[in-house]
């Protein structure tokens, strides 16, 4: 059951809430890395503006990613795309051979018209994730990243309350990109397995609000990858009882619904391809880092 969850977090360290330092995020990542936990480990995300800062923590490690064992990244575009671009020209052209490789790149856009502009300047770089902003119709920007070769990527949460989609737009959003079996990441608030109420910050008097659970996340796309309707999908996103779901040696259970190991394996692929955290430790201790394989 461990290809369910198989490189699921993108470690995003550098971002709020945890807004870790440069050198302690690339320390951190390093030892998860090599620690027992890698399996869940994804890439490592990093605003382009701070790319330059990546190669220099990077280097002054005691043991510095190569060619063999190369760090995937996913860099995080700002508004200004030819100054972006340019930034990660700098950057792979100033590597060497320091074992570092840009897979993924992420930018926001507003209208099928910049997802059009957008994917079609950022896909040649790798997988490109175009964050979508929460609105009630997603059916329009999903076909228009599709077209220009790109990925979705849906914002589930934040430091702030309004940063949270509603359980309804986000199901209209799994809905919109499911229909035409376009993949997906997601960032922010799920830094848990199941939905709850939970701290915005690592502050003592943070506010709380209710996140969503990256395994309702999961489940809900695969219910609907395999026909299921709207309804279903909306209640297991807000479903808050974690023994709800249950781990089979081959499937995953939510109530009377069952998706097989192969069709959980299809929905990450094709599907929910993980999501970004500010945290790792957090997601794999609460799942228990013990699903079987």
């Amino acid at each position: 059951m461990q290809s369910a969850y198989t490189a699921i977090v993108d470690y995003a360290g550098l971002f709020p809430p945890a807004s870790c330092g440069m050198a302690e995020a690339v320390a951190n990542y390093a030892d998860y890395r090599h620690g027992p936990d890698r399996w869940m480990l994804g890439r490592f995300v990093v605003a382009a503006s701070r790319l330059g800062g990546l190669i220099e923590a990077v280097r002054a490690l005691p043991a510095p990613p190569s060619a063999d064992d190369r760090w995937g990244l996913s860099v995080v575009l700002g508004a200004h795309l030819p100054h972006e671009l340019e930034r990660i020209h700098e950057f792979t052209t100033g590597l060497g051979d320091l074992g570092l490789a840009i897979e993924a790149v992420e930018a926001r856009i507003g209208s099928p018209g910049e997802a059009s502009v957008s994917g079609a300047a950022l896909a040649p770089l790798g997988e490109a994730f175009l964050e979508v902003p929460h609105q009630s119709n997603y059916a329009d920007l999903a076909q228009a990243i599709q077209q220009a070769g790109a990925f979705a990527k849906i914002r589930t949460g934040g430091t702030t309350s309004d940063a949270f989609p509603t359980a309804i737009q986000l199901t209209r959003f799994l809905i919109a990109v499911t229909r035409i079996r376009l993949p997906f990441k997601a960032t922010a608030g799920l830094h848990h397995p199941w939905r709850g109420t939970y701290p915005l910050s690592y502050a003592a008097d943070a506010e709380r609000h209710v996140m969503f659970g990256f395994v309702n996340l999961l489940m809900a796309t695969a219910v609907l990858r395999a026909g299921g309707d709207g309804e279903t999908a909306q209640a297991i996103l807000e479903e808050e009882h974690p023994a709800a779901f249950e781990h089979g040696a081959d499937e995953i259970r939510w109530r009377d619904q069952r998706v097989s190991l192969a069709e959980l394996a299809a929905t990450r692929l094709e599907g929910f391809r993980g999501f970004g955290s500010c945290s790792f430790r957090e997601p794999v201790d609460e799942l228990g880092a013990k699903v079987e394989a």
